[in-house]
């Protein structure tokens, strides 16, 4: 589904979001184009400086959700996440900002979608973590944070010592949406993926086994996975 063209308003999307999100695992998942992404902001804030259309916000909120987590996926260097919010939200009283962070939080919850046990923290550390992990690594930016982990791959290291050594290498826009993440969470996400290349490069598996003893990695990060050591094979033999 395109959403780029003009044929498509707030609550033709919300039915297609609706639709897809019991078929993922992360938001990200919904691998929504960049065009996507930007038409979809483009009609949340037209919709939103209708003071109006505020009253009824609950009813576009996966939308809401849906565009932050691509927010970052997409996000222009020069602006993070956290000022486009705020920017978002600039009309709005300080308890109004934070009850559309606590709208983004209830969203997970009205639509199952995982949140993966996040209890701790205020409502905005908390919905930063969320969408961040729902973000997860970018497409383009796959391959490299495949490649940067790849020495650790067989190493018999802690994941602090990968967590210390990985972070700084990490892509622009990875970086920053670990950044969003707590100390635990990034350690999780860095082991999951390590995880994913040994059982993706060993063989052993299938892609649907991997899904299945994987339930928390996202499927397009298991498909880049694939595609990457697929490219990796090829270039060795071509050695």
């Amino acid at each position: 589904m395109v959403f780029s063209g003009q044929k498509y308003d707030l609550s033709q999307m919300k039915e297609y979001f609706e639709k897809q999100i019991p078929q993922i695992r992360l938001l990200s998942d919904l691998s929504l184009s960049e065009a996507d992404y930007k038409s979809l902001g483009a009609r949340l804030k037209a919709a939103f400086t209708f003071s109006n259309r505020k009253e009824g916000l609950e009813d576009t909120m996966i939308c809401h959700l849906v565009y932050w987590v691509y927010a970052l996926v997409y996000r222009e260097e020069d602006s993070g996440l956290c000022n486009e919010l705020t920017e978002f939200c600039a009309d709005l009283s300080q308890y109004q900002a934070r009850h559309h962070m606590q709208l983004l939080l209830d969203t997970f919850a009205n639509y199952n979608i995982d949140d993966f046990g996040y209890k701790e923290g205020t409502v905005e550390e908390r919905c930063f973590r969320l969408i961040a992990r729902h973000a997860g690594i970018p497409n383009d930016e796959k391959f490299q944070v495949f490649d940067l982990m790849e020495p650790y791959r067989q190493q018999n290291v802690s994941v602090d010592t990968m967590m210390e050594e990985i972070y700084s290498g990490l892509p622009y826009r990875s970086r920053y949406i670990f950044s969003l993440l707590d100390s635990s969470s990034r350690q999780e996400v860095i082991w999951e993926i390590r995880r994913l290349m040994e059982a993706v490069c060993s063989g052993s598996l299938t892609r649907e086994e991997i899904l299945m003893q994987y339930p928390t990695i996202s499927a397009c990060l298991v498909d880049y996975c694939f595609y990457w050591q697929e490219s990796k094979s090829a270039m060795d033999q071509a050695k």
